[in-house]
């Protein structure tokens, strides 16, 4: 079995209680069966703690949602006092993930965390192959739709990764290829004759703003950007790359799973959406400090990434939502990337 990686991925590290936003708070931890049937055999004090603080296969977080594991100084006492290797799953994996092909397993590492926000907003894209033993975890699917997925998956990561062609022209590029596959295994669909309005991006960050947030802070930050968008700065060029970078996390991570669901364009449109509200929150950011720093990019890029890919609910609001909403069609979503980065989109 091959698995394959960004190759930033091999220099991931969690920086424990270095890091200014725990993985440890905000989630429900769920606890696998293998881990909690090991947990109930720890004796003494410890293990009567762990009994004591697990309900219905998940972590009793505390009034404040922090895990009860997570000490004071911001380290696991699971990890500490047990060992690495005691750690549940979830907790043990993230913030990586996983994808499962015949023959074939993908991974990497999510921008939701703070450390690999910063490797993946830092280093080109480039993969990397291993041979791994075969897990044999992949569902069934259509062979060639997979083979034609994975094709429009190449060709959209070349395009993103070609420096020559500004960001927004590339997220054009790629939603024109994405709906040509989506047309060939569907019935047509009228979304790139919707009519352009002036405030469809007043109505995309409205849908962001209902969605269910993860952090209390998130809702007040969107709806203050909202009311900000007429007086954001110009867009900075400097940020193109990081911009070229997370469209790139994101086609790599989702575009492949459409195999499955058959939401090519949908992913593609996530790709698309996400850079739109990740640069006007470049720009919102840079109204009280202009001089960003590849942290604060990072950590732009990991908050919105927690509040729209780490929670399911809102995922399948958004995919939904780009389906139906004509402000998420592909003719209103290029008007955006060229109205906030810039380039030669009318061209296209």
């Amino acid at each position: 079995m091959i698995y394959r990686t960004p190759e930033y991925c091999r220099d991931f590290c969690c920086i424990a209680d270095k890091c200014r936003d725990s993985c440890c708070k905000g989630w429900e931890i769920d606890i696998d069966p293998d881990t909690a049937k090991y947990y109930n055999s720890v004796g003494g004090e410890f293990g009567k703690r762990l009994r004591d603080n697990i309900r219905d296969g998940c972590f009793v977080l505390t009034e404040d949602e922090r895990c009860p594991f997570l000490n004071k100084k911001g380290l696991c006492d699971i990890y500490t006092e047990l060992g690495e290797d005691r750690l549940c799953r979830i907790c043990s994996d993230h913030p990586r993930y996983f994808e499962w092909f015949d023959g074939l397993k993908e991974g990497g590492t999510g921008l939701c965390c703070e450390a690999a926000a910063e490797l993946i907003l830092s280093r080109p894209f480039t993969l990397s192959e291993t041979d791994i033993p075969d897990e044999g975890a992949a569902g069934s699917y259509d062979e060639e739709l997979f083979s034609l997925i994975f094709s429009a998956r190449s060709h959209m990561l070349g395009i993103l990764g070609d420096e020559s062609i500004s960001p927004a022209d590339a997220l054009c590029r790629i939603l024109d290829i994405a709906a040509d596959v989506q047309e060939s295994i569907d019935m047509p669909f009228p979304d790139t004759e919707t009519k352009v309005s002036g405030s469809d991006l007043r109505c995309i960050f409205g849908c962001f703003a209902e969605l269910e947030p993860i952090d209390e802070n998130w809702l007040p930050y969107i709806k203050d950007c909202t009311e900000h968008l007429d007086c954001l700065p110009a867009h900075n060029d400097s940020a193109d790359v990081y911009l070229r970078r997370i469209a790139q996390y994101l086609i790599f991570r989702y575009l492949l799973k459409s195999v499955y669901d058959g939401e090519i364009l949908g992913y593609t449109k996530f790709a698309a959406v996400s850079i739109i509200i990740i640069g006007c929150l470049f720009r919102y950011s840079a109204l009280k400090q202009p001089d960003l720093s590849l942290s604060d990019y990072a950590e732009i890029a990991k908050n919105y990434s927690k509040e729209t890919e780490y929670c399911e609910e809102n995922m399948e609001k958004l995919l939904e939502l780009f389906a139906d909403e004509p402000f998420f069609s592909i003719s209103s979503l290029k008007a955006q990337l060229k109205e906030i980065l810039g380039g030669n989109v009318d061209n296209i």
